[in-house]
């Protein structure tokens, strides 16, 4: 089995060499990334897609509607759910970098390998009602084994295109034998709360520039509205109307930075109606308005 010192030490020669910091880097390994920080950061934003964290030093802290998870240096996150939340990478240092590996997890290979399991060893049920898209864990050896051979093959270009896929589906069936897979085996199940709350999700992220009513949103899910509502907190950590207007606020910070559109120009286009509530909501998500903002980022 592979410990954490010898895969943290590759990884930090490796991050050396290629300057990485701070934000995911693309490892040479699809679906694979590498993040390291060697200071804390401030509060923001983070878009996470459904993901596997493995965190080899230091710490981070997501914050996930009123509760905040913690996972450290031997401990992994699962984060099952398309899911805008903020973080902070709370434990970091020149000399102790915060060090952190992170696959996308595939939810159609769950699904088949969830299919191809005896009936013996399928995940236990579990009560969906208080089920979070969001988990911490211990790292289990067998896992961080696995990672480590899939994070080794980005210096092994010839064995990559073979072994890649095959280590990664070992990744995904250890996720579905560990502690935390009722989770996501709930999410590989058409009929279950996560799999109607995900549909839902679905439609909010390809529609955030629309007005969505909750009941529309709960008849697609196949729910009362005050169903729906509830395990979307549930899960979520957040009602529908907060992460619909998260994701709006987030494009417009992309647009700030990347385009020419005026405020006012944004704010319409992401589906205010009113430049001045855009600005007003903006500064109380990211802590200055949309002008301090693109004067901040383009400077």
């Amino acid at each position: 089995m592979t410990d954490l010192d010898s895969l943290k030490r590759d990884m930090t020669r490796h991050a050396d060499r290629m300057g990485f910091d701070t934000q995911p880097n693309p490892t040479g390994v699809p679906g694979l990334s590498l993040v390291r920080s060697r200071a804390p950061t401030p509060l923001d934003v983070v878009d996470y897609r459904p993901i596997f964290c493995l965190v080899l030093q230091g710490a981070k802290q997501t914050v996930m509607g009123d509760t905040a998870l913690t996972f450290a240096a031997g401990q992994t996150l699962i984060v099952g759910l398309d899911l805008p939340t903020t973080a902070r990478i709370v434990t970091a240092s020149a000399g102790a970098p915060y060090l952190s590996l992170g696959l996308e997890i595939d939810i159609a290979l769950l699904r088949e390998l969830m299919a191809g399991l005896p009936e013996d060893a399928l995940p236990p049920p579990r009560t969906e009602y208080r089920c979070s898209a969001m988990t911490v864990t211990t790292a289990d050896p067998a896992l961080v084994d696995a990672m480590a051979r899939l994070y080794r093959l980005h210096e092994q270009p010839d064995d990559l295109p073979v072994l890649a896929p095959l280590t990664v589906r070992e990744i995904h069936y250890r996720l579905l034998r560990s502690p935390e897979a009722p989770l996501l085996a709930s999410l590989t199940r058409p009929d279950s709360h996560a799999s109607r709350i995900a549909r839902a999700i679905g439609r909010i992220r390809r529609e955030f520039d629309n007005a969505l009513p909750v009941a529309d949103l709960a008849r697609e899910a196949g729910m009362s509205a005050s169903a729906f509502h509830e395990h979307f907190r549930s899960l979520t950590g957040t009602t529908p109307l907060q992460y619909q207007k998260t994701l709006r606020l987030m494009e417009a910070r992309r647009r700030l930075t990347d385009t020419a559109e005026s405020v006012s120009a944004i704010a319409f286009a992401i589906g205010y109606e009113s430049p001045t509530q855009f600005s007003r909501e903006y500064s109380r998500q990211f802590g200055r308005p949309p002008r301090a903002e693109r004067a901040l980022r383009t400077a």
